[in-house]
């Protein structure tokens, strides 16, 4: 396997990366409901391409909309005791110091 035959310098190879960066994208608007929108896309909002419905949005927010709904818990497990008596698992106890060896 062929090796270099010297070390590269800073400036070459500096050189060379400086076509290594990104670009941004280019984002557009939706004709029909100005949200961002990247180029050869359907809009997630309205579910228009070029003018067209080719997306069921309504199907889609009905389902964010009940996984939306919070869970009703019951908290009368923590009866009996304090929680901001309980010490955190995070708290480290103090360290012990090294004792440094004599000869």
């Amino acid at each position: 396997m062929p090796v270099p035959a010297r070390k590269k310098s800073r400036s070459a190879v500096r050189r060379r990366r400086s076509h290594d960066h990104l670009n941004a994208g280019n984002i557009g608007v939706c004709q029909t409901c100005q949200a961002p929108l990247a180029p050869h896309k359907a809009c997630k909002t309205c579910g228009t391409y070029k003018g067209k419905v080719v997306l069921d949005v309504t199907r889609q927010a009905q389902r964010l909309a009940k996984n939306a709904q919070p869970v009703a818990h019951d908290h009368n497990d923590h009866e009996g005791h304090d929680h901001a008596k309980e010490e955190s698992p995070s708290a480290k106890p103090p360290a012990k110091s090294k004792k440094k060896k004599t000869s």
